[in-house]
């Protein structure tokens, strides 16, 4: 009897399947990848484009559809696409060395996946900075059954641009200067702090020896709506529309007013979530936010993002007649020195003490409240003198950060506490040297992050910079832990604010390797990242063939020379992660025709921002002899104040 019930609830199972699949419609599309001409503002560059423009082509799905998508790649490098937030298996992640070898030029490679979800998404290169150039698109699907309470619905992807090529853009921040801050007019200085009334915050800040606050590493010459300085959707009054909002940045956080009034948020990172009201909304680099607005009677509405360092903004347009303008963000204040510090206890403090935590309280999960937690902060109004024009970040409405605390689930989950496992993971970076970390190393071989198949796995991002880190895991959904327990929304990316620390979670059910990273792509590309491993999972062999690639450690030069009537100088560099290879010179030929000259090789060994050793040679000498040789050997360690001494 058993067994014939059995067999009956097989045959059951088996007919469903197939039901559903004739039912299941395969999408088709596809992508070309190519560098073309493109006119952004009335000017023409080369760029990285997908069938063509910028962003590419919006993919339409309904949920249960099987994708078929053919990325063709006519480029003379390789290239990839990742579905962001997008649950497929392992092999159609689109993460090169992680997931498949990267596309070859003139090759073409077909992703087919069933549609799992529903929601709003992305799609974006994973290879080099192809992303920064143009490779992205945005991604809609539709439930099943879908009950509208809008009359419409329009895409909204926002990005930023940059005319420099973002190899070069790397190659400069690797270089470690603050040319972009001062190009956009956000560097910062002792009389900065005077005339903003910050003294005493940019004093501590110094004696803790923690780098300038930044928001934004680069200064970028436009921020695009659908690929455009600003674009319009001609509506109705009275009209609700459904704006699904994509964040494909490589390197700006947005603020997003609409001019008509509050927006309503129903969804966050593809998922559903008990609708509220927000008048200005924080929406971090890769996000995705479904917001209705309703259509004012009479006038063109803005929706604006606006870059989190108030650098530029682009616009959405709806509506027709006047315009009716967003109100005007105030301006950051990078002085003010995040948590509570106390200058007496300066040199006992730990990295963590910044946060108002310990280890222990991290152990035992003890912060000062879920989700966000560490900081302690004031959050009312910042009235200090001077400082009028400016607000603070997280703590001034007029500047908030995400809205983590009001997203709340539309169902309940409480996982089981007996397979819970915890994972800590600091979020690590160098300003001067840019490198980005993740528990103080960047992404190698032997750091991948084991986890088993049916684990509750629990991470404890807690940031130890003075940046925002938008951190994504591929092939998974997590909570972000906040004040609704149960009720705490899923995502699959989640901003770790400066000095702050949050905590996801997620079931361990998607067994594969997936990629863990910084969605700052400058950041990701310069270490903060991991392979999440499941134990269970062996990689097919050619992905085990390239793997190393993904570990390779890239180097950078720079060489200077300056010459004048009676001398020249100059210096050669080459760096990787860890090492620097430095060559200087110093020729005075004032006493021609024997000219003198002085020269240094140096060998340095970085082990973090406070501490390098050193080895090298020092030369002396003239044109027919030499007059000194010595061996150097020592180290340089950051004082407080941010002294370099050596």
């Amino acid at each position: 009897m058993r067994k014939l019930q059995l067999i009956n609830g097989l045959f059951i199972a088996v007919f469903i399947v197939v039901i559903g699949n004739l039912h299941a419609e395969v999408r088709r599309y596809t992508l070309t990848v190519e560098e073309k001409d493109v006119v952004i503002d009335g000017k023409p560059f080369r760029a990285m484009t997908l069938n063509g423009g910028i962003p590419g082509p919006t993919l339409v799905f309904t949920e249960g559809d099987t994708a078929e998508i053919s990325v063709i790649n006519r480029m003379k490098v390789p290239t990839s696409i990742h579905w962001h937030g997008v649950l497929v298996p392992p092999g159609m992640d689109g993460v090169p060395y992680v997931s498949f070898p990267p596309i070859a030029p003139g090759d073409t490679f077909v992703y087919r996946f069933p549609i799992r979800q529903s929601g709003t998404y992305w799609y974006h290169s994973h290879t080099g900075l192809q992303e920064q150039r143009g490779v992205y698109g945005p991604i809609v699907i539709h439930p099943k059954e879908e009950v509208k309470d809008y009359d419409r619905e329009y895409v909204v992807v926002f990005s930023d641009w940059i005319y420099e090529n973002p190899d070069q853009v790397l190659r400069t921040l690797k270089e470690g200067r603050e040319w972009y801050s001062i190009k956009k007019g956000k560097a910062q200085s002792l009389f900065g702090a005077i005339k903003s009334g910050m003294l005493s915050h940019f004093l501590k800040r110094e004696l803790l020896r923690m780098p300038p606050m930044d928001i934004s590493d680069i200064s970028y010459d436009h921020f695009l709506t659908n690929g455009k300085i600003e674009d319009t959707l001609k509506a109705h009054p009275g009209e609700k529309i459904r704006l699904r909002i994509v964040n494909a940045s490589a390197g700006t956080n947005f603020l997003i007013d609409f001019s008509g009034g509050p927006m309503k948020v129903i969804s966050a990172d593809g998922i559903d979530v008990e609708p509220f009201d927000i008048k200005r909304l924080f929406i971090a680099i890769a996000e995705t936010y479904d917001v209705i607005v309703q259509v004012p009677d009479d006038g063109s509405f803005q929706v604006r993002a606006t870059a989190q360092d108030n650098s530029g903004s682009t616009s959405l347009w709806i509506g027709r007649g006047k315009r009716h303008y967003a109100q005007e963000i105030p301006d950051p204040n990078l002085y003010h020195t995040m948590g509570k510090i106390t200058i007496g206890k300066v040199f006992a403090l730990k990295p963590q003490d910044a946060m108002g935590m310990s280890d222990k309280a991290v152990k035992e999960g003890k912060f000062d409240r879920p989700g966000m937690m560490g900081m302690k902060m004031n959050m009312k109004m910042n009235k200090m003198k001077g400082t009028s024009k400016m607000a603070i970040d997280g703590m001034d409405p007029r500047r908030p950060w995400a809205p983590y605390s009001k997203l709340k689930a539309l169902r309940p989950f409480q996982p089981d506490s007996s397979r819970i496992r915890t994972i800590r993971l600091t979020l690590d970076g160098d300003m001067e040297r840019y490198v980005w970390m993740l528990n103080g190393k960047p992404l190698s071989a032997g750091d991948s992050i084991h986890i088993k198949k049916g684990e509750v796995v629990r991470f404890i991002l807690i940031n130890r910079t003075m940046m925002h880190h938008p951190m994504h895991l591929h092939g998974h959904f997590f909570r972000v832990i906040n004040e609704n327990g149960e009720y705490s929304p899923w995502k699959h990316t989640v901003d770790v604010p400066p000095m702050s620390t949050v905590v996801i979670e997620f079931p361990a059910n998607e067994v594969g390797d997936w990629f863990f990273h910084c969605h700052l792509l400058y950041h990701m590309k310069s270490g903060m990242a991991r392979v999440v491993h499941y134990e269970e999972y062996t990689a097919p062999p050619d992905i085990r063939a390239v793997r190393s690639n993904l570990y390779r450690d890239h180097w950078f030069y720079w060489a200077e020379s300056s010459i004048w009537s009676n001398m020249t100088e100059g210096y050669i560099n080459t760096s990787s992660t860890y090492y620097d290879l430095i060559a200087l010179w110093d020729i005075r030929w004032r006493n021609l025709p024997d000219p003198e000259g002085e020269f240094t090789i140096m060998a340095k060994r970085y082990f973090n921002r406070f501490f390098k050793v050193f080895l090298g040679m020092n030369a002396t000498a003239s044109r027919d002899s030499l007059e000194s040789l010595y061996p150097m050997v020592g180290m340089e360690y950051l004082l407080p104040m941010n002294i370099h001494s050596s």
